[in-house]
């Protein structure tokens, strides 16, 4: 709908960065302060306006370091577009697919950046309906950010979203069935975190009823099997997360957080301080970074879980990456 260097009011079309289900989504560059955002231009361009304004709306509600923000919404010659900010880096899909799983340190963290941002939404009753690592985006910095919330409904007045918009292979048996609820969420996330673990999905088949048929099962190959290196605590948190039953799936984004904080993060975060602690002492010998005698079980409070940054100890969110502390 847009070509590359076509001027749309202050915007100048750069190129396209990719076209799905809903609209395609191009660089450009506001010309007035020389920045690179994202333009999306939904496929439903007769519809009015109040029914196009509901995603950005919705958008713009939330306020949050790890999710795509949006700047502003408009129609120009009749194309209704979205600005949205630009992630200059690669989806979590590319990146799986071009060097595989990824450390384990580095997946619990990525997962506890995606849950503490899912939470968030989900406190707003904001449900996002196609959790997946398309729709995860990882800055060259490293910084994670949830994208395309274009599928995203409010939970008001009911309790269920009755659509069956989606991916299938990341779906709930409940979505399927067009009742997707905030822990039909958690289920994506749980297939998110097997696939980013083992570098598979635990069910795929090209039939998306097949594919509704081993969801309901729950029959999927243990993490342990793919990969012995995965904890089995870390095993357990994603297979319970993907449970076909509501009533043994995770109820809150908040529950699983708090199993990954108590079961994997002392580990893991020992393991990082320990290594950044020896690495600083062999660049300064002579001057140590932490205060002498200090508990161990302070440490942990000195550094950011995400970006391993240094922090004051009472800080509540962290300066450098705005990823929440507490």
């Amino acid at each position: 709908m847009f070509f590359k260097n076509q001027r749309i009011g202050k915007y100048e079309i750069i190129d396209t960065i990719g076209t799905g289900g809903f609209g395609s989504v191009y660089l450009a560059k506001d010309i007035m302060i020389d920045k690179k955002v994202a333009i999306k231009v939904p496929h439903k361009q007769g519809e009015n306006v109040e029914k196009l304004l509901r995603e950005p709306r919705l958008l713009a509600a939330l306020n949050h370091p790890n999710i795509v923000s949006v700047i502003t919404a408009d129609k120009l010659n009749d194309v209704f577009y979205i600005v949205m900010e630009y992630v200059d880096g690669e989806s979590l899909e590319q990146l799986l697919r071009r060097s595989g799983p990824p450390p384990l340190d580095t997946a619990i963290n990525w997962f506890m950046t995606i849950a503490d941002a899912l939470a968030y939404a989900h406190d707003k009753n904001v449900l996002h309906r196609d959790i997946r690592p398309a729709n995860i985006l990882i800055s060259k910095e490293g910084h994670l950010k949830v994208a395309d919330l274009g599928t995203s409904r409010y939970l008001v007045d009911q309790h269920f979203a009755s659509t069956r918009i989606g991916s299938p292979p990341y779906m709930a048996p409940e979505h399927f069935q067009g009742k997707a609820t905030l822990q039909s969420d958690i289920y994506s996330f749980g297939i998110l975190m097997y696939e980013t673990l083992t570098g598979k999905l635990p069910y795929y088949d090209k039939n998306p009823k097949v594919l509704a048929q081993l969801a309901r099962g729950g029959q999927a190959q243990p993490l342990t099997e793919l990969d012995p290196n995965i904890p089995v605590e870390l095993e357990r948190i994603v297979l319970r997360a993907m449970h076909p039953r509501l009533s043994t799936r995770y109820a809150t984004v908040r529950d699983l957080t708090a199993d990954l904080q108590r079961r994997l993060r002392p580990v893991i975060s020992s393991s990082q301080e320990l290594a950044h602690l020896v690495d600083a002492e062999a660049r300064e010998p002579k001057r140590s970074m932490l205060p002498k005698n200090i508990p161990t079980k302070e440490i942990s409070r000195l550094f950011c879980w995400n970006c391993s940054r240094p922090v004051q100890k009472r800080t509540r969110s962290c300066p450098h990456c705005g990823v929440s502390l507490d």
